[in-house]
């Protein structure tokens, strides 16, 4: 297990081990942490995997992803995409949403790929310049 103490990075969560869609194994990741980057892309991902309405202190959290999936494409992507665009520009606010692209890869079945930049204050935490010398 990881010291909190020793954590350098102010943006940081415990890392979320997901199984592999085509193996069903997750993989160990007991005590290991994402930072930076990884901690938003990380953040983004669970936003979007999290059913709207189930997280009891805050319902509104997340995607309601089941008000699309039996849809026709022409109603349900673009329902997804805004769906998807508003959770995150509402819950993530240490980025910005540039594009959300949802695709049907076969019937009620999507992929969604998110276009997001860090926000400028993130960014200038995660900036860390250091300097070895001998004096």
């Amino acid at each position: 297990m990881i010291d909190k103490d020793k954590i350098t990075h102010r943006h940081w969560s415990m890392k979320v081990g997901r199984a592999d869609p085509q193996t069903a194994i997750a993989p160990d990741t007991y005590g290991e942490i994402v930072t930076a980057v990884e901690d938003l892309s990380q953040s983004i991902t669970n936003l979007i995997l999290t059913p709207k309405y189930s997280v009891p202190t805050e319902p509104e959290k997340g995607v309601d992803i089941l008000g699309s999936i039996d849809r026709h494409p022409d109603i349900g992507i673009p329902y997804l995409t805004r769906e998807i665009w508003d959770a995150i520009t509402i819950w993530e606010p240490r980025v910005t949403v540039e594009r959300v692209v949802v695709g049907m890869v076969q019937f009620s079945h999507f992929q969604t790929q998110v276009f997001w930049r860090p926000v400028q204050s993130v960014l200038d935490d995660l900036q860390v310049t250091e300097v070895v010398y001998n004096g």
